[in-house]
């Protein structure tokens, strides 16, 4: 408190709230007294208590921007990119105690912009601001379209929406998609690709892409439908001179030991008997019962002895400078079927004609174990037969024994192919037209998963479709099976003639007697 001659000051340091109140002056003179009086009210200094919020919004939407101060006596004003607003049309400003509010009504994208409410008390002033943004509400722009593709090319799906600010993810059949070596996804801004490359039969389903942004998702879908191949994709003519001058070839072929001897070994079931007949048939000109097979195939081998089977030549009575050995076929459990060690047995020679096939392998004390097999006794090429419609279905314990014995007979340096059997089971296409056999996907994914099953190339795998319910001969199943005999034999030829040619292999190959 001071007092300057007639002046009173009182002076409250550091004011707060708390000093708020009515505050008197009593002045006295003498007998006289007098007084003033004057309230006090302490308050904060203007602050924003609740800022502006960035808004993002899509068009046609309302947008709100709300600023709260910590004082009611205070006035606004709203800015947009530094230039003041005025209230009218779409834009309505609210005033509520110390809390003021923009409302644009039904927000453009023309709104975008940096929002600030300047707030005003006394002599105070305060401002917050906040980002606008009004986009589009997500949407697909160019959906997926249907795609009708042939095998073996590359198909491309586009998923276009309105927005860049997107992610996406694709799905087959509702099921995730992950990239692969065959399978690229790519994003261009709003454009998002997949692309799968040399499409199989395998990648026909329904594709969808799955665009998000924010809280936001939208989808499209499309239909892959894989056709057969556009061009063959393995060349064989079935034609009638093409099936001669085969035939012929057969006929007239020389090998280097007589009769070449081929082995046919498989699941039971698998056609390893028809196909003997299929062969017959066609030298004979005429449906025969060479090999008799089981018409029911119930997963058990029909076929119980070691037999070899000569085939005549239909007009004379020559035989083809090759024979057949048909074998009991590979069943699952260890006791069942032929045992693999029976099958290198007859490789090397060891079992004789008309051997009873038992649960256990032939010892070598047996009456049909041939201690002393000539070159003609030694199988020169080993024929895997598997059936088109039932390779995926092959138990692991078939494939395991399957695997022993091609290992085995890999070992011994003899050649090896797959005759793949019943196509017409397999797919539909080559069932209503033989003619379409390599521009089927399906018999092409079936090689391949036979491929992978053995280890046995591609090259050296071959399509064939045995005689079953036809009446009479058809040009272009004895074209196959001629195509594939063919090459089966010269493989064989062109194994005995490698063993004649290099005298040292009889030390890599022991077992391979020199005897004819």
């Amino acid at each position: 408190m001071e007092q300057r001659g007639n002046e009173f000051t009182l002076k409250i340091n550091q004011a707060q709230k708390s000093d708020n109140g009515v505050y008197s002056c009593l002045v006295k003179s003498q007998n006289e007294n007098v007084k003033c009086s004057a309230q006090v009210l302490v308050q904060d200094k203007l602050m924003v208590s609740r800022p502006c919020m960035d808004v993002k919004g899509y068009g046609g939407q309302d947008v709100i921007l709300t600023c709260e101060v910590n004082r009611v006596d205070s006035t606004a004003e709203w800015t947009k990119d530094d230039q003041l607003l005025a209230e009218g049309g779409n834009i309505i400003m609210e005033q509520q105690g110390n809390e003021f509010t923009l409302r644009i009504k039904q927000a453009q994208m023309s709104d975008n912009g940096v929002y600030s409410c300047l707030v005003k008390s006394q002599n105070e002033n305060v401002k917050c601001s906040a980002q606008v943004l009004v986009q589009d509400k997500l949407m697909v722009s160019r959906p997926c379209m249907d795609v009708k593709g042939y095998g073996g090319q590359d198909v491309i799906l586009t998923c276009e929406v309105n927005r860049v600010d997107a992610t996406a993810e694709w799905m087959k059949d509702d099921q995730l998609l992950a990239e692969s070596r065959d399978v690229v996804m790519e994003q261009q801004g709003n454009k998002f690709t997949l692309k799968i490359k040399r499409v199989q039969k395998s990648d026909d389903g329904l594709y969808t892409c799955l665009v998000k942004s924010d809280n936001e998702e939208v989808k499209s879908s499309a239909e892959v439908s894989v056709q057969e191949f556009e061009k063959e994709w393995r060349s064989l003519k079935l034609e009638i001179d093409a099936k001669e001058e085969m035939q012929t070839e057969l006929c007239q072929f020389k090998p280097k030991v007589e009769p070449l001897r081929i082995l046919l070994y498989g699941p039971a079931g698998s056609g390893k008997s028809s196909f003997i007949t299929s062969v017959a048939n066609i030298f004979k000109r005429r449906l025969t019962s060479e090999a008799l097979a089981d018409a029911v195939c119930a997963g058990t081998s029909f076929t119980r002895k070691h037999t070899t089977h000569k085939i005549e030549v239909s007009g004379n009575s020559e035989i083809l400078p090759f024979v057949f050995n048909d074998v009991m076929g590979l069943e699952g459990e260890e006791s069942k079927g032929v045992h693999p060690d029976d099958i290198i047995n007859i490789l090397k020679g060891h079992i004789k004609e008309n051997y009873e096939f038992q649960k256990f392998p032939l010892g070598d004390e047996d009456k049909f174990y041939n201690r002393s097999p000539s070159l003609s006794d030694k199988v020169h090429c080993l024929v895997c037969v598997l059936p088109a419609d039932q390779i995926s279905f092959i138990r692991a314990d078939v494939t395991k024994k399957m695997r022993e014995i091609r290992e085995r007979a890999s070992e011994m340096g003899i050649p090896q192919v797959v005759m793949v059997t019943k196509l017409d089971c397999a797919c539909p296409v080559v069932n209503s037209d033989l003619r379409k056999i390599y521009h089927s996907m399906t018999i092409k994914e079936k090689m391949q998963e036979c491929s992978n099953k053995l280890g046995v190339t591609m090259n050296y795998i071959f399509p064939v479709k045995n005689y079953h319910e036809e009446k009479d001969l058809v040009l272009e199943i004895d074209v196959l099976i001629l195509d594939a005999l063919l090459k089966t034999v010269h493989l064989a030829n062109d194994f005995l003639n490698k063993n004649k040619q290099n005298k040292n292999v009889f030390s890599y190959f022991p077992w391979f007697s020199q005897t004819a």
